[in-house]
């Protein structure tokens, strides 16, 4: 699998480590031709530009953000719009049950070899298309990174939530702070859930990174949505 997908893809095999776990990745080493164009091209490229190339900062400081949190037993963990599967594999590797889908066959194709190389038999990859699910179960916790970049996307979304998160359960989203699309999102998602937004920080090499972690669950009349953190935190 890994020489078949990496004869149409430059692939590199990169560690990563968070909550004091390594897991190794194969990634896309030239993913910065696919931005390249997308800056040229602009809304022209974005619906066929491959998110899953790249490892988006949002998909780190989430991973962040859940391995600081404590979960207490194992829990059914959906990841969407996994790309490479950087929070559902540390999920997994934490000993949490997970679900990791993509849409793109490609995406899948890279899921799935992450999961064979880390050896997490607690990780399955489905293909999940947001506007025709085909989930049958629920789960405790759902997560994704960088997923509201398409107003489109919004209403199957938050169906998606509505229909395959179990009472009690929680949603986690990670978004670059300038995502425009997160407006009407935030403006829709009350209507159904209770949100806590907090701003958390990472230093690159050559700026700092803003990302918005949205923690959303389902409305309850006697039990508002807790506290869980600073409003504003450093990654170093």
């Amino acid at each position: 699998m890994v020489k078949a997908f990496g004869e149409k893809y430059e692939l590199d095999l990169m560690p990563i480590v968070i909550g004091g776990k390594r897991l190794e990745f194969y990634s896309v080493s030239n993913w910065d031709v696919f931005v390249q164009r997308l800056c040229r091209e602009g809304e022209a490229y974005i619906k066929k530009f491959p998110f899953w190339v790249k490892v988006w900062e949002a998909s780190i400081i989430l991973t962040d953000h859940l391995a600081g949190m404590s979960m207490g037993k194992a829990k059914d963990v959906l990841e969407i719009g996994a790309g490479m599967g950087i929070t559902g594999l540390f999920l997994a590797a934490m000993g949490h049950n997970v679900t990791i889908t993509d849409d793109e066959e490609s995406a899948l194709t890279l899921l799935q070899m992450n999961v064979e190389h880390n050896k997490l038999p607690n990780v399955r990859v489905e293909k999940l298309d947001w506007n025709t699910p085909n989930l049958t179960d629920r789960y405790d916790i759902i997560c994704g990174s960088e997923v509201i970049y398409n107003k489109a996307f919004i209403k199957p979304i938050i169906t998606l939530f509505q229909e395959t998160l179990r009472p009690g359960g929680s949603v986690y989203l990670a978004h670059d702070i300038r995502r425009k699309c997160l407006v009407r999102f935030l403006g829709m998602v009350p209507g159904h859930f209770e949100m806590k937004n907090v701003i958390k920080v990472m230093k690159g090499k050559d700026e700092l990174y803003k990302v918005v972690v949205h923690t959303i669950r389902f409305k309850h009349p006697r039990r508002p949505c807790p506290a869980d953190g600073s409003k504003v935190t450093t990654l170093r």
